[in-house]
């Protein structure tokens, strides 16, 4: 593949996630309140929940002139510097103010903001280069450069350079660069990421930085966007790109589609 053509395909993805949603964290919030440490858990921010309509106000104080009305539903991420008679917030459409502690309109909550993939742990012995609540454009860069910077390394049956060997298959190499990017930690067999691992999607909404698994988890890549995947091996007898455009050989063959982030 030319590189200039798989340049494309990398800004066209990283584009597309950048107008997607995001989990970052803003502002002056008080903090991620829980950590998962395996798959199927939340990752959640302190926030409040609007019980029956109110108006976020400018300052902490009666009288402060109004910004907006929040319908009951609202979820309102919690910032610091409130006191015990107004919580300072975020709206969803990111203005920021106070709003009413008392019972009747509000009550503080866990704002789920993001959740690990089915047979995913976090490794607490690395330092990911994008947090779990980084941005879904932040991943997938990380994961691009996790990817690339192995593009070449031979393809080698079980070896993984995690344990001090030079090469990967295939399965190794999608963890590998799952675990440096994100701090994912998952089974290293081709099959059972294909049975346990991330979440299925429809094929039709392959997104860049999903799981690909072929041939019932014979092989594995990674999407990276405008018909292409990175991998280790499929032919190539290293790291490098192929295509799973509609119709090409790898795309025929695909089984699954997993969502990571």
């Amino acid at each position: 593949m030319k590189l200039k053509a798989v340049s494309a395909s990398i800004v066209a993805a990283c584009a597309a996630l950048s107008l997607g949603s995001s989990v970052a964290m803003a502002g002056t919030s008080t903090g991620v309140g829980s950590i998962p440490t395996s798959g199927g858990q939340n990752v959640t921010q302190p926030a409040v929940q609007v019980l029956h309509s109110a108006y976020i106000i400018r300052q902490p104080r009666l009288y402060s002139g109004r910004i907006q009305l929040e319908p009951v539903g609202t979820e309102l991420k919690l910032l610091a510097g409130g006191n015990r008679y107004w919580y300072h917030v975020q709206a969803p459409d990111g203005k920021t103010g106070y709003i009413t502690t008392t019972s009747y309109y509000t009550k503080q909550v866990n704002q789920v903001i993001f959740s690990l993939p089915p047979g995913v742990t976090l490794d607490p012995s690395i330092t990911p280069i994008a947090p779990i609540t980084a941005s879904n454009a932040a991943k997938f860069a990380a994961i691009l450069q996790v990817a690339q910077s192995k593009l070449g390394t031979p393809y080698r049956l079980d070896h993984n350079e995690d344990r001090g060997q030079y090469g990967f298959d295939c399965s190794n190499f999608a963890e590998y660069v799952y675990h440096h990017a994100l701090g994912y930690s998952f089974t290293t067999s081709s099959i059972k990421q294909y049975q346990s691992v991330g979440t299925p999607v429809p094929i039709s909404d392959m997104q860049p930085g999903d799981l690909l698994c072929f041939n019932d988890g014979g092989h594995v890549g990674i999407y990276i966007g405008n018909g292409q995947m990175i991998q280790c091996g499929g032919g190539l007898a290293k790291v490098g790109y192929l295509s799973v455009a509609p119709g090409s050989y790898w795309y025929n063959h695909l089984s699954a589609v997993k969502r990571m982030f």
